[in-house]
C-alpha cells in the first residue's frame, strides 16, 4: 500500500549541531561492551573515528569546531 503525498511527512533536516551534540555525548559517556566473561571495554575509539568521519559533512563551522575540541580533549589523554 502507497502512502499519498499529502500523509507523507517531510522530515526535519538534522542540523551539524545536532550530529555534533549526538557524538561529543558519545564520546563522553561511551557504552560498554563485554569483551570475555567478565571484562568489558569501552567503545569510546569507535565514537572518536564515527565523529571524525561525521568532521568531513559538516559545513556549519561552531558545530565543527566544537566537534574537533572534543575529539582533541580525548585523544589527548589515550
Amino acid at each position: 500500500m502507497e502512502v499519498s503525498k499529502e500523509n507523507k511527512q517531510e522530515l526535519p533536516e538534522v542540523t551539524d549541531m545536532a550530529v555534533a551534540l549526538l557524538w561529543a555525548t558519545h564520546i563522553d559517556h561511551p557504552c560498554a561492551t563485554e569483551v570475555e566473561p567478565g571484562k568489558f571495554a569501552n567503545i569510546r575509539e569507535f565514537y572518536l573515528r564515527e565523529a571524525k568521519t561525521a568532521l568531513l559533512k559538516m559545513k556549519e563551522p561552531h558545530a565543527k569546531r566544537f566537534l574537533e575540541l572534543k575529539i582533541k580533549e580525548y585523544e589527548d589523554i589515550e
